[in-house]
């Protein structure tokens, strides 16, 4: 059992490197393209397909959290962030899609092009924050 538990926490640690890289890919796509990015928040829950892969990537992505938690030496962020992810996507697995859709449809018209780009340099910063601690 040993063996298993090292493949699934290195599988686990591939996850986690990627949504870093993903997070930082992100953050410079709300800053290049933020109309791009309003057009893909807009389309959360608009097919089964979209709302539930996404919500089944963001609970393997709190599940990987969770994993790798223990061995990590930011285990407490770890261990809440992987909780937080899998308490949304359970709630939001819950929820409706017509509900899903409405609010990311709302949110994408909400955020303005200006408010992306302020936020995008959070994004490569959690990004990098993320692929450094996980590195460790």
């Amino acid at each position: 059992m040993g063996k298993e538990l090292d493949v699934m926490e290195l599988v686990s640690k591939y996850i986690i490197i990627c949504f870093g890289l993903f997070l930082i890919y992100s953050g410079f796509l709300m800053f290049l393209n933020p109309e791009k990015v309003r057009v893909i928040i807009g389309k959360a829950g608009s097919t089964f397909a979209i709302n539930y892969g996404e919500l089944i990537i963001r609970l393997v992505l709190g599940i990987s959290f969770v994993i790798t938690s223990k061995t990590n030496s930011h285990e407490q962020y770890f261990t809440i962030f992987g909780y937080f992810l899998i308490i949304s996507a359970v709630i939001l697995m819950l929820t409706p899609m017509k509900t899903h859709h409405k609010f990311s449809t709302k949110a994408a018209q909400t955020l303005k092009p200006i408010y992306l780009r302020i936020c995008a340099p959070f994004s490569i910063v959690f990004g990098l924050l993320i692929f450094v601690a996980i590195m460790q």
